[in-house]
């Protein structure tokens, strides 16, 4: 839930139980949220994939709003590696060119990071 939501559900619970009322739970909680820091101590991710909104829980726990991106981190990419083909193919293709001893490990180093960047 983000800020605007939780601003939107206390007006519609105030509506329904009045404003005056003090012993609904869920305003009460609305209420104490809403007074918290609205500004994040940890800065948002820029991340277009981070999750943004109100962390209910951690936010209480804190005393401080806590966004939903706070703890979260990018998926890892999977490592990709090579097949045996493409192993015999470097192989191969270094011998023709008479790579020698430090060949062979550049071309199988270059080979991964063009598959893995």
């Amino acid at each position: 839930m983000n800020l605007r939501q939780a601003e939107m559900a206390l007006e519609a619970l105030e509506d329904i139980f009045g404003k005056e009322k003090k012993d609904v739970g869920a305003i009460n909680a609305l209420r104490q949220a809403l007074t918290l820091e609205v500004t994040p101590e940890v800065p948002c991710k820029t991340d277009p994939r981070a999750p943004h909104g109100f962390d209910r829980n951690a936010s209480h726990s804190e005393d401080r709003y806590v966004c939903e991106c706070e703890g979260w981190e990018p998926p890892k990419r999977e490592w990709v590696g090579l097949t045996d083909d493409e192993i015999w193919d470097i192989g191969v293709d270094n011998q023709r060119k008479g790579g020698g001893f430090w060949g062979y490990p550049r071309a199988i180093e270059a080979k991964l990071k063009e598959k893995n960047t």
